[in-house]
C-alpha cells in the first residue's frame, strides 16, 4: 500500500517561536517543512533559540528553502500550510493574505492584536474554506489536558478554585516593548492563562476585574485578574514581565483533590482520601505542545475536520476577555462585564 503524501508547510517569522516550531517538523507524520521566510538574513545563521521555557533545539536548514519576503515565498515554493510565527500585530494581515492565496493557516498566539482583526481572520476562513487554527499551546500540553479531563469528567468532584501564574522578565526584542505591537505582558504572556481558563471552563466569564500596572512598555506588564463565573469556581490569574525570575504554575482545588501543574510533563495530585502525593509523569516525547498542535492541525486538514480543540471562534473569545482585562486594569480595577 502506497504511503500517503505529506502536506507541505512554510514557516514565516524565524524568531524565538519560529525556531521552536521549526524543530517540530522532522518527525511529523503528515506534514513536512519545505521553506522558512524571514526578512532578516541574519536569522538563518542561528539554528537554535532560547526563550523563557528553554532552548528550542537545533533546526537543520540544509534542505529547507530560505525566503526573505512573503511575495518571494509564494512565487518560488509550493506548499499547503502557512505556519505564522510573526510578531503579534502582523498575525491578522498575513493569515488573511495566506487564506486568500489558498493556504491553510496555523498561527502563533495571540490570535491578533485586536478582536476586530481576529474577526476578519474568521470571516476570511469561512469565505475561502481554508482552515485556521491558533497555536494556543496549553490546549496541547498533556499536563493541562489532564486537568481539562478531570474537570469535564468530574474525576475529583467539582472544581472549587483555579489559580494560574505566569511571570518572568521583559523580553529583549524591540517589538515586545511596543504595546501597539505586542499588547504588553497581558496579551503576549498572560493570554496563555486567559485562554486556558476560557478553554477549561467552556467560555468567557461574566466579568473580569484586573489590577495591573504599566511600567516598562506602556502596556499592562504586571497584573492580577479575577474571573467571575456565577455558580462556578473562584478563578484568578497573575501575569508579569516585571519579575526577576521565571515562575509558572497552575493549581486546581477540587472537592476531592488538589491538582498541581509545574512545568510541561508532571502533574501532582493530592487526594483527600489518600495520604501523600500521586505524581503523574508524561513522556517527554508526548509533552511538546508545539509538536502536538502542528500534528493535530495537519490531521484536521487531511480529514477535512474542524480543529474542535482550538476553534478560532474560541480563541477570539480569549482575545475579547483580554481586552476586557486591559480595560479593567486601566480603570484601576473597575469590574468589566463580557457579553
Amino acid at each position: 500500500m502506497a504511503k500517503s503524501k505529506k502536506l507541505k508547510a512554510a514557516l514565516i517569522g524565524f524568531g524565538g517561536m519560529g525556531h521552536f516550531h521549526s524543530t517540530c517538523y522532522a518527525k511529523q507524520k503528515n506534514l513536512e517543512l519545505v521553506a522558512i521566510c524571514d526578512q532578516d538574513p541574519e536569522s538563518f545563521k542561528k539554528t537554535e533559540e532560547e526563550i523563557n521555557i528553554g532552548a528550542s533545539g537545533k533546526t537543520d536548514l540544509s534542505k529547507i528553502k530560505q525566503c526573505y519576503s512573503y511575495e518571494e515565498l509564494i512565487k518560488t515554493v509550493e506548499f499547503d500550510v502557512l505556519d505564522i510565527c510573526l510578531p503579534c500585530h502582523l498575525h491578522a494581515e498575513y493569515a488573511i493574505r495566506a487564506m486568500k492565496d489558498s493556504y491553510h493557516v496555523i498561527c502563533e498566539k495571540p490570535m491578533a492584536r485586536h478582536g476586530k482583526d481576529a474577526e476578519k481572520m474568521i470571516q476570511t476562513s469561512r469565505k475561502t474554506g481554508k482552515k485556521l487554527m491558533i497555536a494556543q499551546c496549553l490546549r496541547f500540553m498533556p499536563s493541562y489536558q489532564f486537568m481539562k479531563e478531570a474537570y469535564d469528567n468530574g474525576t475529583y468532584g467539582k472544581l472549587l478554585r483555579l489559580d494560574m501564574r505566569r511571570c518572568g522578565s521583559l523580553p529583549g526584542q524591540a517589538w515586545y516593548r511596543n504595546p501597539a505591537q505586542s499588547g504588553g505582558a497581558l496579551l503576549d504572556l498572560h493570554l496563555h492563562d486567559t485562554d486556558y481558563i476560557n478553554y477549561l471552563l467552556g467560555g468567557a466569564p461574566a466579568s473580569v476585574q484586573t489590577f495591573g500596572i504599566a511600567r516598562d512598555t506602556g502596556g499592562i506588564d504586571d497584573l492580577m485578574t479575577n474571573y467571575e463565573y456565577p455558580d462556578g469556581p473562584v478563578v484568578n490569574s497573575e501575569g508579569s514581565w516585571c519579575k526577576g525570575t521565571w515562575h509558572c504554575s497552575t493549581i486546581g482545588v477540587f472537592e476531592k483533590a488538589t491538582v498541581e501543574i509545574y512545568g510541561t510533563n508532571t502533574v501532582k495530585v493530592f487526594r483527600l482520601d489518600v495520604k501523600g502525593c500521586e505524581e503523574i509523569k508524561f513522556k517527554k516525547s508526548e509533552s511538546n505542545p508545539y509538536f502536538n498542535e502542528i500534528a493535530y492541525f495537519a490531521e484536521c486538514i487531511l480529514k477535512n475536520q474542524d480543529p474542535v480543540r482550538c476553534m478560532p471562534e474560541s480563541t477570539l473569545t480569549s482575545i475579547r476577555i483580554a481586552e476586557a482585562e486591559e480595560k479593567s486594569a486601566r480603570a484601576r480595577g473597575k469590574k468589566v462585564a463580557l457579553a
